[in-house]
């Protein structure tokens, strides 16, 4: 962990501005990766920005900048992440607070949990996102320091415990420490906050202190700004993971493979509108004594008694590339269905794939979402642990995520019961069974037959 002779220069005291910027290994590797990430998410200017097609060979920048312009995005990141999280928390979350139903500022967290009108549950969505997307996220339960000496005072100022989301591109540096009981804890963060005009804050959290430091982005100059006693004890933060991987603090994206097949799409949707051009406006060639007027119906003046072969031509490629081009976006496409084992959700993949087929498919994917939601209940719980620190209490309340999620084709279910009545089975108790299920799986509620018997 950074110490104070680290933030300063020896023998005068000035701040290091080096100390203040510096990052993890991890981050300087994968911070251009994350940028990414998010692109891909959010799309439209985002992506634009990025400027991910590939320049021609001599191409002028403003031939490519055009390009660019001329090219749209076909999301598919965000399709598939808004997919998992409709199918993820689709079920209610179970919630019992255990002593912490008394706390009298509790219906507020939840109704403005960020203090920015956010509801816990609109937060928790919101970490499920970035967490599919980056592949983790960090929450920070914080509570702000006043002059209230009771517990009185507090609730009479409105000052309470609220959470904060950093994406990974705004958190510089952790640090987990293993303590005697094997487990690791997290006893060092830094990350980057709002910009105000050219000042740059950065938060740093200790196990002892919470420092701010202020850097100005054209002098390059930084300087403490605040210096809090850290109420907890330990880091308020929490890391949530989509999966984790081999480095600590750092997860696996749910979708990096399939932003890095969208790019490609992205490619061919670009050579895709190029030869339509090309293809509906062909090239003139001539020599520089010809006189040529561009449009429909125009006239071209040639000198008497040119050559033959220098008259002018018209240079037009073909264009039935195009449907091999067409044919490999829609092979990308099936790709990104199987990475994200959708294809009987997101096309009409369904009509392809056998019932067991599909079966697995949704299995596999109701196995990933499953790991998902263990993640999002273990650091829903850590957030709560934090809460109730803040609140003077421990936390003895149970959080459970569903484990399963009732994802079937309906379609096909119901089509596979309607043959086996048309076959005119004539065991009644089969029959009876047969229409129970057709009930179960066009209501979703469980069949509960009538009671006839006289009252």
């Amino acid at each position: 962990m950074p110490t104070i002779r680290d933030r300063v220069i020896k023998g005068d005291g000035t701040l290091r501005t080096e100390y203040v910027i510096s990052a993890h290994s991890a981050y300087k590797s994968l911070i251009n990766r994350w940028i990414f990430l998010n692109d891909s998410y959010q799309g439209g200017f985002d992506y634009f920005q990025g400027k991910y097609l590939e320049p021609y060979y001599y191409e002028s920048r403003a031939d490519y900048e055009k390009r660019l312009r001329q090219v749209s995005l076909d999301n598919h990141v965000k399709s598939v992440v808004n997919t998992f999280n409709s199918f993820l928390l689709r079920k209610d979350v179970k919630r019992d607070y255990g002593s912490l139903s008394s706390d009298p500022q509790l219906p507020q967290f939840l109704k403005d949990s960020d203090l920015d009108g956010s509801n816990f549950s609109a937060f928790i969505r919101d970490i499920s996102t970035y967490a599919l997307v980056y592949g983790h996220a960090w929450v920070i339960v914080d509570k702000t320091p006043a002059p209230a000496y009771t517990r009185a005072d507090e609730l009479n100022q409105n000052i309470r415990p609220y959470v904060t989301i950093f994406t990974p591109e705004n958190v510089l540096d952790w640090q987990y420490t293993r303590q005697p009981n094997g487990y690791y804890q997290l006893t060092y963060l830094k990350v980057k906050e709002e910009y105000t005009g050219d000042t740059q804050y950065i938060r740093e959290y200790t196990e002892d202190t919470i420092t701010v430091y202020a850097v100005n982005k054209k002098s390059r100059q930084a300087e403490i700004r605040e210096v809090l006693v850290n109420q907890l004890g330990r880091v308020p933060a929490v890391c949530v993971y989509n999966q984790k991987s081999n480095i600590r603090g750092v997860g696996v994206s749910a979708v990096g493979d399939i932003a890095d097949v969208q790019k490609e799409i992205y490619e061919f949707s670009s050579e895709i509108e190029q030869i339509i051009r090309l293809t509906n406006h062909p090239s003139l060639v001539k020599t520089s004594d010809v006189e040529a007027a561009a449009g429909a119906g125009s006239i071209i003046q040639m000198p008497q008694g040119m050559d033959p072969n220098l008259r002018p031509y018209l240079l037009q490629p073909n264009g039935s590339s195009i449907e091999s081009v067409l044919n490999t976006i829609q092979k990308k496409i099936d790709s990104i269905d199987r990475m994200a084992s959708l294809g009987g959700i997101r096309s009409v993949e369904s009509r392809r794939l056998s019932g067991i087929g599909l079966q697995t498919e949704f299995q596999m994917l109701n196995a990933h979402l499953s790991n998902l939601a263990m993640n999002l209940e273990f650091a829903e719980e850590q957030i709560w642990r934090l809460y109730a620190a803040y609140q003077g209490v421990v936390w003895d309340g149970l959080i459970e995520y569903s484990r399963t999620f009732s994802i079937q084709d309906k379609m096909n279910d119901i089509t596979m019961y309607k043959m086996a009545k048309d076959s005119n089975i004539a065991d009644p108790v089969i029959s009876a069974e047969i229409d129970k299920k057709i009930f179960e799986t066009l209501t979703g509620e469980p069949y509960i037959p009538e009671n006839t018997d006289e009252q």
